[in-house]
């Protein structure tokens, strides 16, 4: 745990903030953009651009010669494509990037009003927590997972993270469990 001048905590790669009335757990977003990621835009980039080149060579062969006809599925499939894919790149594109470099994951615990919001969203109340639980399993690699979920009284859960250190989750979990007034239960 390091503490900032700011009265910002940080507990592994969640930034902590506690007032009197309030506790926010906040965990930048890390984003997939990667490599292939940029190699899966180029290619269909790629794909768009062969399939403009095929449906101006296949109107040229068929001696399609009116606008409208240019994209005419029986007449140029190629240029039915070409304009579906166009759009469906121009619409879909900002989504997945949308998406992908979205909004930090932000939990705030409002104690004045007995409150939990996920993304200023609110997810439940207090007095239906029965407590703040860390569960111990195995990954496929056989290493030890951590989960920490708050647990309603309805046998409902929140997921709040899940990590490889035991330490990491037992502070998170501490700090959400003094500020509820919850215990913290092992499983």
């Amino acid at each position: 745990m390091r503490d900032d001048p700011g009265g910002l905590r940080r507990i592994g790669p969640f930034s902590l903030q506690r007032h009197a009335e309030s506790l926010t757990l906040s965990i930048e977003n890390e984003s997939a953009f990667t490599w292939h990621m940029l190699a899966l835009i180029a290619f269909t980039s790629l794909s768009i651009l062969v399939l403009g080149v095929l449906s101006t060579l296949r109107a040229a062969q068929t001696g399609v010669t009116d606008h409208g006809d240019f994209f005419y599925p029986r007449k140029n499939h190629f240029g039915f494509l070409w304009l579906f894919m166009t759009v469906g790149l121009l619409v879909g594109g900002p989504l997945v990037m949308a998406k992908l470099y979205k909004a930090p994951l932000v939990f705030t615990f409002n104690g004045r009003n007995g409150t939990v919001f996920r993304n200023n969203e609110l997810i439940t109340r207090f007095r239906r927590i029965e407590a703040v639980r860390i569960e111990e399993r195995k990954d496929p690699d056989d290493r030890f997972l951590y989960r920490l979920t708050l647990l309603h009284t309805d046998g409902h859960e929140l997921l709040i993270y899940e990590v490889y250190e035991e330490r990491l989750a037992l502070n998170l979990a501490n700090e959400i469990s003094t500020f509820v007034h919850r215990p913290v239960r092992w499983q």
